[in-house]
């Protein structure tokens, strides 16, 4: 019961606008938030949607078009509406980076179209935009190897802690 309850809360916490609305959430519910990874998970996910935004901004699509989850793994999705025969999304995840995929069949998993490289999983938006561009020019038939970024999740969360000022919540 107590895990189930750590579990509830740190769910909560993670969804809440600010810290007074994450205390009357929680108060609300009859959760404690007594640990100190929901505090890095709230943080990382606040700055991961502001990261997404203005991604999403730098590459031209709608903040509606996204959608991100810190869970075991921190992931982030932006719909592309690039015109052309194909769905294509930008793909994000702290091990991996930035990837351009297309979903061929929702039963089958989306085929990488091109990885951005480097040793940066959350590099400006400026540069996944770049990147993005790049992608849909050449279309390159040979995705680059997964990096497997091993980053400290706070340290990932302190970076893109600048994000979430300029965040709309």
């Amino acid at each position: 019961m107590r895990t189930q309850q750590e579990m509830a809360a740190r769910t909560v916490a993670g969804h809440a606008l600010d810290a007074e609305d994450r205390g009357t959430l929680l108060a609300m519910l009859g959760l404690a938030d007594d640990d100190v990874r929901g505090d890095v998970t709230r943080a990382l996910t606040l700055g991961l949607n502001g990261y997404l935004r203005a991604v999403a901004s730098a590459v031209g699509e709608s903040a509606a078009g996204t959608s991100c989850e810190v869970s075991d793994t921190a992931t982030a999705y932006i719909g592309l509406t690039a015109p052309g025969p194909r769905d294509l999304m930008l793909v994000w995840s702290e091990r991996d980076g930035w990837a351009v995929q297309v979903e061929t069949d929702p039963t089958e998993s989306p085929i990488v179209v091109s990885r951005l490289g480097g040793d940066d999983p959350a590099p400006p938006p400026w540069v996944v935009s770049r990147f993005v561009s790049d992608t849909m020019a050449d279309a390159p038939s040979h995705p680059q190897a997964r990096c497997h970024h091993q980053q400290d999740r706070r340290h990932l969360a302190d970076r893109l802690a600048t994000y979430a000022i300029a965040a709309d919540f």
